[in-house]
Parts: structure tokens; sequence; C-alpha cells
């Protein structure tokens, strides 16, 4: 009997003890799908704003001058400020698995727009002034602006041609390192319009344009974080960019001569300019057999250095020297992204 025992015990081992832990193949092993190949579709909402300095155009006094000849600027300084606007951003790639790069060109396309106003203040002594030359026919008066408007457009578009190596540290994360080809064409246009007390009108028109084109580089990770699907998603990139650009500032007056401008001042140079870009939030990632999907919600900050420029001169004759002012600002446009992607 002995001779037959142990063989019996050891088949009974066998069907009674649970299979390796190796033959068991957990629900997040191949979460990112990095073995199939794939063509991606990103579709994008976006609701920004745009933020800029140097955009006064009126100075609305709440107290009266220190002095009755000649003073210095006091009061509230009026800007010209943006809305809130949606905006887009389209790509479709295709990801070359197992080998781990994949390849996309994407559009982003916003336009934002803002209009203010100020007017003349009804305290003693108090008036409203403009930062620019205005339409005063007789300034020993201090007749002083009776209104002053502002509005500003801003469009933003931009072309990328990106190619990323996908990277896998664990099957809960995954990092994308990007770098290729940039097109940007942005430009601005801000009207400015005084009217004084004697009904007298002046017209102010700064507008600038970029077109350039360069590199980018760009960092992208997802992390799993639990077993609700959800993830936290993150990118931000640099590029350089070199091109054409092109300032004009244009005042024209309803005062006599009126065929001839006040200002009329053109910039033209070739120019680099620096995108820096920030983007993170959570998204809700799942496959669904051959179709994977993401739905994401994050906040963006987009900045663009070098572009922004107002141009203002002293005044003189004719014949003397002008100096030119330099008033400059970061670009700083930010907001909610929306996205939606299908692999499929």
């Amino acid at each position: 009997m002995r001779k037959y025992f142990l063989p019996l015990v050891c088949v009974a081992g066998l069907y009674g003890t649970e299979p390796p832990a190796a033959n068991h193949i957990s629900y997040d092993t191949d979460l990112f799908k990095k073995d199939t190949k794939a063509i991606f579709f990103n579709a994008e909402a976006l609701c920004w704003t745009v933020d800029e300095g140097a955009l006064d155009y009126a100075i609305k006094m709440d107290g009266p001058g220190w002095a009755s000849t000649e003073a210095y600027s006091s009061g509230s300084i009026e800007n010209a400020t943006f809305n809130w606007e949606p905006g887009f951003r389209l790509n479709v790639g295709y990801f070359n698995a197992p080998h781990y790069w994949d390849a996309y060109l994407e559009y982003t396309y916003f336009v934002d727009h803002g209009s203010n106003s100020a007017t003349r203040p009804t305290g003693a002594g108090e008036f409203l002034n403009g930062t620019w030359a205005q339409p005063d026919p007789n300034v020993t008066s201090f007749i002083g602006l009776a209104e002053a408007h502002s509005q500003i457009h801003f469009h933003y578009n931009m072309l990328d041609l990106i190619a990323t190596r996908r990277f896998h540290p664990n099957e809960h994360f995954r990092i994308r390192l990007a770098g290729g080809a940039t097109v940007a064409w942005l430009r601005q246009d801000w009207k400015v319009h005084y009217r004084d007390q004697e009904n007298e009108k002046s017209r102010i028109r700064n507008h600038w344009r970029f077109t350039g084109a360069g590199l980018r580089l760009a960092l992208m990770l997802d992390w799993f974080l639990g077993k609700w699907n959800v993830y936290f998603t993150g990118k931000t990139s640099v590029a350089l960019l070199g091109g054409q650009y092109h300032n004009v500032a244009k005042q024209t007056t309803t005062l006599s001569p009126t065929n001839i401008p006040m200002r009329n001042a053109h910039l033209h140079d070739t120019r680099l300019a620096l995108h820096w870009q920030f983007l993170a939030g959570p998204s809700w990632q799942k496959a669904f057999g051959s179709v994977r999907t993401e739905l994401f919600l994050g906040y963006e900050f987009n900045a663009w250095s070098n572009l922004h420029e107002i141009i203002r001169s002293t005044q003189a004759s004719p014949a003397a020297a002008k100096e030119l002012w330099y008033n400059m600002s970061l670009i700083g446009i930010q907001g909610v992204t929306f996205r939606w992607n299908l692999d499929f």
C-alpha cells in the first residue's frame, strides 16, 4: 500500500493547488494597448482667454490735478481686456506598434476679442485723459475727453507635425517624448476711439502680425490612478520659431488737416518668438476590444514672448527727432481644454 500512497498524494496535490500566479492575466496589464497598431484621432474643445499688458488707452481721474497748468497722470488706468472665447484643436496620427513610436498632425484655432469704454468723471476738476494724443484743439482750456472706447481682436493659428517615442516604465505609466516642426500665424488688431467735449474725434489703430516656423520639443505622460479607469494626464512643450513680423501704429483725427495721419509708423523685421505650453488634468481612458478611447478635462497655459509690442513716440516738428517708446508684454493664453480621443 505504501508504494501507491505517495503517487496518489502527488496527483491530488497537483489538482488541488492554485495555478502559478504567472498564469493569471491581470485586468491592468495592457492599459495602453502598447503592442497594437492604431490610427488615432483627437478633437479638443477650448475655452480660453488672452492676457496682455501695455494695453492702456485712458486715465480716469478720481480727484483734481496737483497743478492748474502741468500735471502727471493721476487716477484709474483703463486697459483693454479680452473675453473668454471658444476654440478648437484637432489632430490625426498613426501609432506603429510594437516599435513604440507615433506621428501626428495637429491644428489649433482660437480667436478672442474684447471691448472696453470709459466716460468723463463728474467731479469738479476731474477729466478723462487719453494715453495717446487726444483731439483737443485748445489744450490750455483743459477740455479733455468725453469718452474713450477700445476694441481688440486676437487671432491664433498653429500647425504641428510631431513624432513621439513611447516609454512604459510599468503597466500603469506611459511617457512620450516628442519633437517636430511647428508653424504659427498670429495677429492682433487694437483700435482706440476718442471723442472730446467739442465732439472732435481721433482713431488710433495698432496692428501686428507674425508668421513663423520652427521646432518643438514636448513631454507627455499618463498615470493610471485606480480601477475606475481614471488617469492623471499632463503635457508640456516648448517651441522656438523664426519668421516675419509686421507692426503698424496709425492715428487719424477730424481736426484739420484731416487728410494727413497724426502718426503712421510701420515696422518690418525678422525675429524669433518663443512659445511655452503646459497642460494638466484628469482623464478617463478605457479599451473596448480593438478600440480605445479617452475623455480629458484640464487647464492649459500658453505663453508667447517677443511678439506683443505697442509703438509710441514723442512729438516734435517734422524735421526733429522722434523718440520711440516700445511697450512690450508677454502674451498669455489660458483656459479649459476638453479632449476626446479615439484609437482604432
